[in-house]
């Protein structure tokens, strides 16, 4: 699925360290400047959401929307 966006609840894979991260939120949607809100699939609560611009999200494709997948 490269050169999709991510939408919420979308799951996605960091392209240089290979962790899956999960779409929680778009902040800023109308905007020229949108910033899409990743948490990671696994670890622990505590870990900060990561928090990507359009221009990065070349590093963060999507490997299965909302639905097709479940959390382990």
């Amino acid at each position: 699925m490269s050169g999709v966006r991510p939408e919420v609840g979308d799951l996605v894979v960091a392209a240089v360290s290979g962790t899956k991260w999960v779409c929680t939120d778009i902040a800023g949607l109308n905007t020229q400047q949108p910033v899409w809100l990743l948490r990671p699939l696994y670890g622990t609560a505590s870990r900060e959401c990561l928090r990507v611009g359009r221009s990065d999200l070349v590093s963060y494709p999507v490997v299965a929307r909302r639905g097709e997948w479940i959390q382990p």
